[in-house]
């Protein structure tokens, strides 16, 4: 019987069944990354249109098409569109561009920049910004239900009649209460008035030590608003000018939110003079992944549109977006960490809280004192608190540890901590590269550094138990990590470098040191350089980010014995293996559990215990 069956049968079978396998495999893939709308599965962006982006990018209907091309690979979920800040709001043409963002199935927002119509911030007793204020918020509320202020609210007036009025209050006190006043009688009360479902979000800017100096009340701001944002523009650190540490944009998110978690609707990144620092704008991004924020907003669309000089951020951005979204989709879990104890309205310690989480340390920032903790950080921040010492001194009492900076003890002189320490004598500084480091057992070992760190010179009496570590000279060993128990509980002072970033820079066996203090409260001690920051998900979720421009060698050490298998990288589907160390237990320590990785500059990976 002839055959029936086509000589290039078989090629085309072939054919047909690699092209179903890869559509499916393709299919699958974007099914990870995409949900039914089209969007990312586990994260959520917005795109921020100033009045300039809109008159350039947006007005134009070419251009829109040209516009929304180009960005259409972060897959926006919601756009916001700002009113001019000079002259009246185009009512008419942010309505006609809102309806097409609309109609493209993307949520709309307006946006106010809350500043004079002269330029610069606004001033709070003149009549003429309070009235450009309440004007441009009604004009956004005949088009938009949900509006955000720039962080432009605050305000640095200090002309005549600023001064007159301030009177004998600092200027803290005196622009806190004038911004809660006026921001509510020109802003929020003025587009109710024209639309009354309209939600006013405000949006806190990055530097936190400036806050109440310049009118921010994070607490009673954030009660009289409708929603809030998290300004996390860490951008370049070494050369921005607030120098920002990268951790101290996920304590913002975490801080602020934490007046009332259920208004807080995003975080606000910004790309603004990075010029060549993907790396960098990348790091804003995990940020917000790590601190699981409901939006991420990008400022702006003509900073990230190309011919911008700081736009080759987003082509790596760009291809950073499926990796975003599926560690969004891995981490499992409440965050928790050490508790630092901030209260609203505190200054300190510059960013120390970025600092601290960038040397490895998880931290999980309070308002509220601590009490029930194993361990806490108290600042100089913490001074806020006007019963600061008698609330630690009970922490002590009833068995539970306090970690407090230099900084801070000095100012407990009053107090019952003044007794916690035997000292010759401090002040001035010291500088070396070499370390000792007291050990259980009356060991102790010698660490040199690459090049010498500057501290504060303290000098303790004679017995050295005290001095967990020190800074050695050829004529004594200066105090940096003092252990000392009191009540039932044990003190911890950390005598900070000179330069805080010069806590990143030292030696790895110092760093684990330092970090060892909190074992008890975490179960886990990250073992690696500086520059590396640890967020914990649940009992079971170890998550490090290298935030350093070097592969690096890194363990998680328990200080118990853990399952020997079921460890893995999820990131990378990377089994890993435990290892156990006794050579403490001869001394009185504990056995040491090890699970052992590497990690690539700016690489993330979340180790999941079995």
């Amino acid at each position: 019987m002839k055959n029936l069956i086509p000589e290039n049968f078989t090629i085309i079978l072939v054919l047909v069944i690699l092209v179903s396998f890869f559509s499916s495999s393709a299919f699958s893939q974007q099914d990870n990354n995409a949900d039914k709308t089209g969007n990312w599965t586990h994260l959520k962006y917005a795109i921020y249109f100033t009045s300039y982006d809109i008159e350039h990018l947006l007005a134009d209907p070419a251009q829109f098409q040209k516009a929304m091309d180009y960005f259409a690979p972060i897959k926006p979920e919601r756009v916001y569109l700002e009113g001019s800040s000079r002259g009246e709001v185009n009512v008419e043409l942010l309505k006609k561009i809102s309806d097409k963002f609309k109609s493209m199935g993307i949520k709309v927002s307006g946006s106010m920049v809350p500043v004079s119509p002269k330029g610069g911030t606004s001033t709070y007793n003149n009549a003429d910004d309070l009235e450009s204020l309440k004007s441009r918020m009604q004009s956004l509320a005949k088009v938009f239900d949900n509006i955000i202020l720039d962080d432009w609210l605050f305000t640095t007036a200090t002309d005549p009649k600023s001064i007159e009025d301030r009177g004998n209050q600092s200027w803290a006190e005196y622009r806190t209460k004038l911004l809660l006043e006026q921001s509510k009688k020109y802003i929020i009360d003025p587009a109710k008035e024209v639309n009354p479902k309209v939600n006013v979000i405000i949006k806190y800017p990055n530097w936190y030590e400036g806050f109440p100096e310049n009118g921010y009340d994070v607490y009673n701001e954030t009660h009289q608003f409708d929603k809030m944002a998290v300004g996390i523009e860490t951008r370049v650190p070494e050369t921005q000018d607030q120098h920002i540490p990268i951790y101290s944009g996920y304590i913002f998110q975490k801080w602020y939110s934490s007046v009332e978690p259920s208004k807080w609707i995003g975080s606000w990144l910004d790309n603004y003079g990075m010029k060549g620092a993907y790396n960098d704008y990348n790091a804003e991004v995990w940020q917000a992944v790590f601190a699981k924020s409901p939006e991420i907003i990008l400022w702006c669309a003509g900073q990230l549109y190309s011919a911008n000089p700081s736009s080759d951020v987003y082509p790596h951005f760009v291809k950073m977006l499926p990796e975003f979204n599926k560690v969004a989709g891995l981490i499992k879990g409440e965050t928790r960490g050490v508790p630092i104890y901030l209260p609203y309205g505190s200054t300190g310690e510059y960013n120390i809280f970025g600092y601290l989480g960038m040397a490895g340390i998880p931290l999980n920032p309070v308002a509220v004192f601590p009490k029930e903790s194993k361990n806490a950080i108290f600042t100089l921040n913490s001074l806020k608190d006007a019963d600061l010492a008698n609330e630690m001194i009970d922490r002590l009492k009833n068995g539970k540890d306090v970690f407090m900076t230099w900084g801070l003890w000095k100012k407990l002189q009053n107090s019952e901590f003044k007794n916690t320490l035997s000292l010759v004598d401090f002040g001035g500084t010291v500088s070396s590269s070499e370390f000792r480091i007291y050990e259980p057992g009356f060991r102790e070992r010698e660490i040199k550094a690459s090049n010498p760190f500057s501290f504060e010179a303290i000098k303790t009496t004679t017995w050295p138990g005290v001095r967990q570590l020190a800074l050695i000279k050829k004529d004594y060993d200066y105090g940096i990590l003092f252990t000392t128990p009191y009540y039932k509980g044990t003190v911890y002072i950390l005598n900070l470098p000179d330069d805080y970033y010069d806590l990143l820079q030292l030696p790895t066996d110092i760093l684990n040191n330092i970090r060892s203090s909190f074992s008890k409260e975490l179960g886990v001690e990250l073992d690696g350089p500086g520059h590396v920051g640890m967020y914990l998900y649940g009992q079971n979720q170890y998550v490090l980010y290298n935030m350093g421009d070097k592969e690096e060698s890194l363990s998680l050490r328990f200080t118990k014995k853990v399952p020997a298998k079921g460890w893995e990288e999820l990131a990378n589907n990377i089994l890993l293996t435990v290892k156990e160390d006794d050579s403490f237990v001869k001394y009185g320590g504990p056995l040491i559990s090890i699970v052992s990785f590497k990690l690539k500059p700016f690489e993330v990976a979340v180790i999941q215990a079995p």
